[in-house]
């Protein structure tokens, strides 16, 4: 289990792809991703998600993020997983909108980001989002990313091209701004078992 300051992580479950699923249904939480109309079954979320095989070569995990008192409300992962390069992308969503804008994706980035550089030894991590998702650009600038690059017009969402946004985080540039936090608020930093 991965602890921040109002979150738990934990490995995804079977039981938990029914959740994953009604996330991954909501037009307005796949906005967000660029896909709204994104209308997966069942069987294609477990498909996608229990296996989590990610590109070959290239392990991707799934974690559950829950509040201190259990709720599941959202989704991180790593996909692209290289060790060769200690570099991965990842990825976010609050799927329960309640949780929207109150600091748990923050706190689920930044406690996420502590396992993969200071547990997997990883030296980089990178994502992209589109321009238009202001919220999740705010949450990953508090986290430490920088904007590395814009895709110009790469996304086609709601009838219109949007641009994607570039953002990575280096291990230094991470331990440096978080670090000292996490370890004074936790006792020593995160455990991951």
């Amino acid at each position: 289990m991965i602890s921040g300051k109002k979150i738990r992580l934990r490995a995804l479950e079977r039981s938990d792809l029914a959740k994953v699923w009604e996330w991954l249904n909501d037009e307005e939480g796949m906005w967000f991703w660029a896909e709204p109309n994104y209308t997966p079954s069942l069987a294609e979320v477990e498909q996608r998600l229990a296996g989590s095989q990610g590109v070959v070569g290239h392990p991707c995990k799934q974690f559950i993020i829950e509040t201190q008192e259990g709720i599941p409300i959202g989704r991180v992962f790593y996909d692209h997983l290289d060790t060769k390069h200690q570099r991965t992308e990842v990825g976010i969503q609050i799927g329960e909108k309640e949780y929207w804008g109150k600091g748990y994706g923050t706190d689920a980035m930044i406690a996420f980001l502590d396992y993969l550089f200071n547990e997997l030894g990883l030296h980089r991590v990178y994502l992209h989002l589109q321009s238009y998702n202001t919220r999740a650009l705010k949450c990953y600038e508090k986290c430490g990313f920088v904007q590395e690059g814009i895709l110009r017009r790469h996304s086609f969402a709601r009838g219109e091209y949007h641009d994607d946004l570039m953002m990575g985080i280096l291990r230094d540039e991470f331990n440096q701004r978080h670090r000292r936090d996490i370890t004074a608020s936790e006792g020593g930093g995160n455990s991951a078992q």
